[in-house]
């Protein structure tokens, strides 16, 4: 085995775990935001212990190791590594303020005894659905870059279109809909 292809095995695993913690992020979010109790909240607020460092560390490793290869590649002179390492630093500060605001929301239930206004308030943030849409699709839109390797302005047309997508995406009602939101009752019959 050669150095290379054991960085690019890093890579990829880096990148499924990136995938796989976007994911739980997603499944949190459409949880908490639907959260009527306080409980309900906890529960969902890190659905996994050490979730966010395992998102930082995947993109640091994805971000490091995505370098190494490229470099090795000489793909540097190709517009498409560049404008994936513009992507990866526009979906770290978003990630980075999501963190932020998770850890005030998780001190908040930790101190409340019920969700009250601003509790709740928070818990709806728009920024949190905006933030998670437009990472997911800049990460889908990367992905198509390191398939694609298009030239600079289609490279720059897939990673605008991704923080569009994203932002369209962010507008979308999260609502359960048909057999998802039976009730127990609705089971027992």
């Amino acid at each position: 085995m050669t150095l290379y292809s054991l960085v690019l095995f890093v890579h990829v695993t880096a990148v499924v775990a990136l995938f796989a913690a976007l994911s739980f992020e997603v499944l949190s979010l459409f949880h908490l935001r639907r959260a009527a109790a306080l409980s309900e909240a906890r529960l969902w607020m890190e659905p996994l212990p050490g979730l966010p460092l395992v998102a930082m560390s995947s993109m640091l490793i994805v971000f490091f190791s995505g370098v190494y290869l490229a470099m090795r590649m000489s793909a540097f002179d190709l517009a498409w590594p560049k404008v994936t390492v513009a992507a990866i630093l526009l979906m770290a500060p978003l990630g980075a303020l999501t963190g932020r605001r998770m850890r005030a929301i998780r001190r908040m239930c930790a101190a409340a005894k019920a969700i009250n206004p601003d509790l709740e308030g928070r818990l709806r943030d728009p920024f949190l659905k905006v933030s998670l849409g437009v990472r997911i699709a800049v990460f889908l839109g990367i992905l198509l870059l390191m398939a694609a390797k298009p030239e600079f302005w289609e490279s720059t047309s897939i990673v605008g279109t991704s923080v569009v997508l994203g932002l369209l995406l962010s507008l979308l009602p999260w609502r359960r809909t048909g057999s998802l939101s039976a009730t127990s009752a609705d089971l027992r019959e």
